[in-house]
């Protein structure tokens, strides 16, 4: 299973969760890379907004990140 395919599962099962604000982690793999456009880190699929944003998300606005990044990885947006 690739990256791109873990963050997916990982998104779907998050989402599907509906964790409390503590247990909602980052999608963060430690891939800390932007796409060619500057659109997407090739390693979490979150946009730089996103990811800046992250640690001031409650529960609910971190979920949401989390559908947006399984939708990304579903239509195969890869960051790039």
């Amino acid at each position: 299973m690739n990256t791109i395919d873990l963050i997916a599962a990982n998104a779907r099962s998050i989402c599907a969760e509906g964790l409390k604000d503590a247990e909602v982690a980052s999608p963060c793999v430690a891939i800390c890379q932007m796409d060619a456009a500057g659109q997407l880190c090739t390693g979490c699929l979150r946009t730089l907004d996103e990811i800046t944003a992250w640690r001031n998300l409650d529960a609910p606005e971190k979920l949401a990140v989390w559908a947006l990044i399984a939708q990304r990885a579903q239509s195969g947006e890869r960051g790039g």
